[in-house]
């Protein structure tokens, strides 16, 4: 049950968050057989003396780009590095339940699935403060059905077949906001095995999580989607157009509007 977690870091990462993720994922029950951790661009703070606290306990494997490409071309270099059959993704400033790992490969493993995510929960400064719980349909088929509408997997809990996705154009792409959106449709579109895991194995944390989801700016790159469903599924693109219409329209709202939205529509309380 060989597995590398994957995660990238750049200039808005800070030494807390990243300090945090890291000592979740030490507390792992099952142990990654390494970290890859890519560092996108200059950090705002001393890489070294942050990883000494990791140092004879976690395998970490950095990787060093000196500017600062985007987390698709970052996730696309550090894949490239992990070496384990399995691959956990993480993002730097997000908690990992001790038991995700064993949990995850487990259900990879029992089901034999290329691809899956599980259940989160969104958090406010410390990892105990949940506010919200985010729930995915879990089969198959629910997941195929929303794929259209909506990104149908939580991207801070994916686990993947290192082979399956490298074997998808190399997996992740430059399309800022929604390489993992891009790379979902290609996976699920080319017959690969998914499912979604009801456990709540993440912590996410959601500060100005919304305000980033809004303007022009997301519009524009999520048009770029449009390709990825014409050239994978003339079904999925027909389906995708309303859906991106209603997004844009909700993109937007105003802040306080958008916050209300998120909260009722898409968000389960505790």
């Amino acid at each position: 049950m060989s597995y590398d977690f994957l995660g990238s870091a750049y200039f808005n990462t800070t030494y807390e968050e990243l300090f945090l993720s890291l000592d979740s994922i030490k507390k792992q029950t099952l142990k990654p057989n390494k970290v890859v951790l890519v560092i996108d661009g200059p950090l705002s703070f001393d890489l070294k003396n942050l990883l000494f606290n990791f140092e004879n306990i976690l395998n970490i494997e950095i990787l060093e780009l000196e500017k600062n490409y985007g987390l698709g071309l970052a996730l696309r270099k550090g894949t490239e590095l992990c070496s384990s059959e399995y691959v956990l993704r993480f993002d730097t400033d997000d908690f990992n339940h001790p038991m995700r790992a064993a949990k995850q490969i487990k259900f990879m493993i029992d089901g034999n699935y290329d691809l899956s995510s599980s259940w989160i929960y969104e958090f406010l400064d410390s990892h105990e403060n949940i506010l919200n719980i985010k729930k995915l349909p879990l089969s198959k088929k629910n997941i195929r059905y929303m794929l259209p509408f909506r990104n149908p997997f939580n991207h801070p809990s994916i686990c993947f077949k290192l082979l399956s996705i490298r074997n998808l154009e190399g997996g992740y792409r430059n399309i800022p906001y929604y390489e993992d959106y891009d790379l979902w449709i290609r996976a699920i579109y080319s017959g690969l095995n998914y499912a979604n895991l009801k456990d709540i194995l993440v912590g996410m944390k959601s500060e100005n999580i919304i305000q980033r989801r809004r303007g022009f700016k997301k519009i524009l790159c999520e048009l770029k989607l449009f390709q990825t469903f014409w050239e994978n599924s003339y079904l999925g693109f027909a389906l995708f157009v309303p859906s991106f219409i209603c997004r844009s329209l909700v993109r937007l709202l105003p802040l306080k509007f958008l916050q209300v939205f998120y909260k009722v529509i898409l968000r389960n309380k505790i």
